[in-house]
């Protein structure tokens, strides 16, 4: 009836999404290698603000630094200055007390003069009050400079102590952004090469399975944006025998449903599992398909076992084991098995 056509579509087209998270199970993986690429980003971004608050911490060492030293250099000159005039005045000074003895020798020798008249007659003489003035400004002068502070020095010893340990610090963080750069690509080109290298091999089973449970055709995976695979969307592209290639969306739901049923078998192909669970996947096929379905079926049965719910009888054929379900009580189900491999090996035995 059409009902039942329309819930077998529905559960065809159930089927088709669960062969779709299949992949979305393979994107979900490398989403968590992009989640931990972000991460790295992350920390990469902290130490950067870390090495650019170090750098500024280290531009305003270097500039304090410079000033102190700028400082420093400047008392010295002024310091070496005073020193300069006072040692010319202590050498002006000293010539001036040997002229002024030699004065008093040639004096007491030639004239016989009280030399203590003449001593104070020298005392009162205008150039020593100049002299007293220019020792005057120059002590001044010392006061003014004040005494030159030590602790510069040891604040200067200081602060480059520090500015080369922020200096090793920075080279550390340096160290560590490089490192988690060179993680990064890493993580970013392996995660590339195996989503490419397991997209390839897919998009190749799909291609062959495609061929069989259609008799023929072509179809195509496509990535929407080859330039960033890592977060790019897939097309599916059909052409079944003697219709036009074209979306999936736009085939019909049968065609959807082969669609399906092939990126499902290609899947599994590429990455096998154990046991698969599939829930009515071949309600909306005909015979013919069912005949093409359960050939390739029959390859994976040999390395995995399959749990199929059907209705179709020539699904139910191929199975090694059949539970039914049945309601013979109003409320109450019963489960019956049967177990096909044995009639068959009896049913052989007794052609034989």
């Amino acid at each position: 009836s059409i009902k039942e056509t329309k819930e077998a579509i529905k559960e065809n087209e159930s089927e088709y999404n669960s062969s779709k998270e299949r992949i979305e199970s393979l994107n979900k993986q490398i989403k968590e290698l992009t989640l931990k690429n972000e991460d790295l980003e992350r920390d990469k971004k902290i130490l950067n603000d870390r090495i650019n608050a170090i750098n500024r911490d280290k531009h305003y060492l270097s500039e304090k630094i410079r000033h102190l030293e700028i400082q420093a250099r400047k008392k010295q000159t002024e310091l070496s200055d005073i020193r300069k005039n006072v040692y010319d005045f202590e050498a002006k000074t000293t010539e001036y007390s040997f002229k002024i003895d030699g004065l008093k020798e040639r004096i007491r020798n030639s004239y016989k003069v009280n030399l203590d008249e003449i001593e104070l007659n020298i005392e009162d003489n205008l150039d020593w009050m100049m002299i007293e003035k220019e020792i005057t400004e120059l002590k001044k002068q010392l006061e003014v400079m004040g005494e030159v502070s030590l602790v510069a020095i040891e604040e200067h010893q200081e602060l480059r102590q520090r500015f080369e340990f922020l200096n090793r610090q920075r080279e550390d963080l340096e160290e560590a952004r490089d490192s988690l750069n060179k993680a990064i690509e890493k993580i970013d080109r392996t995660t590339a090469r195996m989503f490419k290298e397991t997209f390839e091999d897919i998009r190749k089973a799909f291609k062959e399975f495609f061929r069989m449970l259609f008799g023929g055709g072509r179809c195509e995976l496509r990535l929407v944006n080859e330039r960033n695979i890592l977060e790019s969307g897939i097309d599916i592209i059909a052409q079944p025998p003697g219709k036009k290639l074209q979306n999936i969306s736009l085939l019909s739901g049968g065609e959807k449903a082969l669609c399906a049923i092939a990126l499902l078998f290609a899947v599994f192909k590429v990455k096998p599992s154990p046991f698969c669970v599939l829930d009515e996947i071949d309600a909306p096929l005909d015979e013919s398909n069912i005949d093409r379905f359960t050939k390739v079926l029959k390859e994976f049965v040999k390395t995995s076992q399959f749990i199929i719910i059907t209705h179709n009888k020539k699904t139910i054929e191929m199975a090694d084991v059949m539970y039914g379900v049945t309601m013979e009580e109003s409320g109450v189900s019963k489960l019956v098995s049967v177990k096909f491999a044995e009639d068959r090996e009896k049913e052989t035995a007794g052609i034989n």
